[in-house]
């Protein structure tokens, strides 16, 4: 099905509980709703993926959090005031089992604790869960080589008499929780870094090619409909001929921008996936819903002039949609085959005169 420029209204706007996502929002804004998708699809995917590389970057980046499991209040104080004064978080865990509840919430960069059996259950959890576990020698009977064989990373006594050595323990530890605390920092940037493209704050080509296969599997899964619009913009290469590329990255993010405006925060998103090409991905969406979305993306790219350095430009798009239901009847579907029908309606667009939509069901 092609709906070429000629059709004139656009279609009624039933592409329930829209919010608006901002062309203008920064980078960490536009990350923040593409990774609000990527939480949605871990919960409906928690068994999809058990390495240990993949639980770590799923976590919360490490952050610089002492959690304490000490059986002696007196001790746990007086570590709560040491650390506080080491410009430290602190968190206080009331039994060894709270604290592995807490250690499975976040990652905390330190554990003091004076529970052998502790040190060992943390160390069967995954890795990242603490960074540094310090087993705290209250009574002095245990000594250094038991605890770095139970699994700790280091042992230190409970009071401070110990002088020098002590007070290196310690300074170890804030050391420790600094690294933390520059790794939650790199960790963040790279996340940013590596959902977004830079230049039109869209979702990357990165991000799509290990989100969309996801989409792909939760639709399949649930049993929900999946739609995924592939579009380009017409003659683009005229544009960086004529004007140059500085004028052609301005069309680029202005395309970007009206293609992101309207589509609902977390759910809907958009990926530029090749130099004027972009994916747009519809969760929970039918092909005929996808269709008139994909034709009022086509009108608005079209309805005014983009602005540039070089004056106004007037851009089209061209538009391909390919959509998955299994309520009628596809009770399967693939990642290749739905890209693939996308892709191919795409072309049939540009082939048909370009400025328009055309929708194929895939095979």
């Amino acid at each position: 099905m092609t709906v070429p420029q000629e059709r004139s209204g656009e279609p009624k706007e039933n592409h329930s509980e829209r919010r608006r996502i901002d062309p203008d929002d920064d980078a960490s804004s536009t990350a923040s709703f593409l990774l609000e998708r990527q939480a949605i699809l871990d919960r409906a995917l928690r068994d999809e993926d058990h390495s240990t590389l993949s639980s770590i970057m799923r976590r919360n980046p490490p952050v610089p959090v002492a959690l304490l499991a000490l059986g002696s209040e007196e001790v746990c104080e007086r570590f709560v005031k040491w650390l506080l004064n080491a410009n430290i978080e602190v968190e206080r865990a009331s039994s060894a089992t709270d604290a592995l509840v807490r250690l499975g919430q976040r990652t905390h960069a330190l554990l003091f604790t004076d529970r052998l059996e502790l040190v060992q259950a943390v160390r069967q959890l995954h890795a990242g869960s603490a960074s540094h576990v310090i087993f705290v020698d209250v009574d002095g009977k245990v000594g250094a080589r038991e605890a770095l064989r139970r699994g700790a990373n280091d042992c230190m006594p409970a009071q401070a008499s110990g002088g020098e050595e002590f007070w290196a323990h310690l300074t170890t530890a804030r050391r420790i929780a600094s690294l933390s605390s520059a790794l939650q920092l790199a960790l963040t940037d790279n996340r940013i870094l590596s959902t977004i493209d830079e230049l039109t704050r869209c979702g990357s080509r990165r991000f799509f090619e290990h989100e969309f296969p996801r989409e792909v599997e939760r639709a399949v899964r649930l049993h929900r409909p999946l739609s995924l619009v592939m579009c380009d913009i017409d003659h683009f290469k005229a544009v960086n001929d004529s004007h140059g590329h500085e004028v052609g990255d301005e069309v680029l993010r202005e395309f970007a921008a009206r293609l992101t405006h309207g589509l609902r925060l977390g759910e809907d998103w958009v990926a530029r996936i090749g130099g004027e090409e972009f994916a747009v991905v519809l969760p929970e969406v039918g092909t005929d819903e996808a269709l008139q979305i994909a034709q009022r993306l086509c009108e608005r790219v079209r309805g005014s002039a983009h602005e540039t350095t070089a004056g106004p430009l007037q851009v089209t798009g061209s538009f391909g949609v390919a959509g998955f239901e299994p309520l009628r009847g596809q009770s399967r579907t693939t990642l290749h085959a739905l890209v693939n029908t996308a892709d191919a309606a795409l072309y049939e667009s540009k082939r048909a005169g370009r400025n328009r939509v055309t929708a194929v069901q895939p095979r």
